[in-house]
This record gives structure tokens, C-alpha cells and sequence, in this order.
């Protein structure tokens, strides 16, 4: 019972008090805690890694190095943002740095290494309109400009605030507001075909 209580947890968002505590039995020698952490975001950054570097392994690897940096350095977080503000930017880091240290070593092409396009599986766009409808929004994310690309993703897939995304992304809530209405009329345009079509 205990461990299907715990499987449950896991699979839900943890609250801001939640990660306070849980950041608190950390910093406190509880490896324990820290290891809800790495089980509540591991597969987000996962997905978010596998999307900046286009290999599973490899994303494995920045994941993992990601968190080490986090548990190193937590008692820095200040908390005014949620931590996976905090380990979003950390993984990002992470990847980019990754990238250039093997461009330079010739193990990956500059030209192969895609933007940062967020899983588009397991979203609401499928359940609402089925997969082809999901499909076409996947590729016309991709055609977005960078900035107009993340900021829907983390509003539309990841579900967070035009504030939390301004954290986020280290830019203004004005700055993310007009990215996203962009971004919104950008995708309404290409998708009017299947707007049309999935009418009721």
C-alpha cells in the first residue's frame, strides 16, 4: 500500500510547500528527499534534454550531470521561483554546453542538433482532436521562431504561467505575453485547415 501511495505521488505536480520541505530534508543530509526530486523531474528534463540534443543517451547523461549540479548547489537556490524554474535553466546549461564541447570535438553536427522542442505525445491537443491534428501542431511548433516556440510549449504542454515562463526564460511577462500571441497567430493560421475540419 505504502508503495503504491508512493508510485501515485510521483506521477502528481509537487506543490511549492512540498519542494520547500523537501529541499529543507535535503539540505539537511536527507539524501533520501532529494531522491523524490530526481523522481518528481527526471522525466521532464528527460524530455526536455532528448529535445535540445536528439539522443537518448546522451540526454541521460545531461540529466544526470544536471541533477549533480543541482544537489551541489541548492543551498543556493533562493526559492522565489518553483525548482523546476531552477533545473530547467540548470538541464538547458547543461545541454548547450555539452553540444559545443562536442562540436568542438567533431562528435556532433552543429547542423543535425535541433531546437528545443518539448515531447508532443502527451498533451491535451491529442485527447481534444486526435493524432493527426496533434501531429500537424507538432511540426508547425517547430517552424516557430525559437523564443515563440518555447514560451508555447511551456505555456501549452508544460502548463506554466506567463510569470513562471518569464522566470523561466529570464524575460519580461510582457515580453512572454507577446511571444505567445504570436506564436498563437502564427498556428491558427497554419492550422485553419484542421480548425475547419474538426469543427462541431
Amino acid at each position: 500500500m505504502a508503495g503504491s501511495a508512493s508510485k501515485e505521488r510521483s506521477k502528481q505536480r509537487l506543490t511549492r510547500d512540498e519542494e520547500a520541505a523537501l529541499i529543507q530534508r535535503t539540505l539537511a543530509g536527507d539524501d533520501d528527499a532529494f531522491a523524490e526530486i530526481v523522481k518528481a523531474f527526471n522525466e521532464r528534463l528527460y524530455a526536455l534534454a532528448v529535445g535540445v540534443l536528439r539522443n537518448g543517451t546522451a540526454a541521460e547523461d545531461v540529466v544526470q550531470e544536471s541533477f549533480i549540479k543541482a544537489y551541489r548547489n541548492l543551498a543556493k537556490f533562493r526559492q522565489e521561483s518553483s525548482i523546476y524554474t531552477w533545473l530547467y535553466r540548470i538541464t538547458v546549461n547543461t545541454a548547450h554546453n555539452y553540444i559545443r564541447k562536442n562540436v568542438r570535438n567533431g562528435a556532433v553536427d552543429m547542423e543535425e542538433v535541433a531546437p528545443i522542442i518539448a515531447d508532443p505525445s502527451p498533451n491535451p491537443v491529442q485527447t481534444a482532436a486526435g493524432n493527426e491534428l496533434a501531429e500537424a501542431v507538432a511540426e508547425v511548433v517547430k517552424t516557430l521562431p525559437e523564443r515563440q516556440r518555447q514560451v508555447f510549449e511551456l505555456h501549452f504542454f508544460e502548463h506554466l504561467t506567463h510569470r513562471e515562463i518569464g522566470e523561466m526564460l529570464e524575460i519580461t511577462e510582457g515580453a512572454v505575453k507577446a511571444n505567445y500571441f504570436h506564436a498563437i497567430k502564427k498556428m491558427q493560421k497554419a492550422l485553419s485547415p484542421f480548425l475547419v475540419e474538426y469543427e462541431v
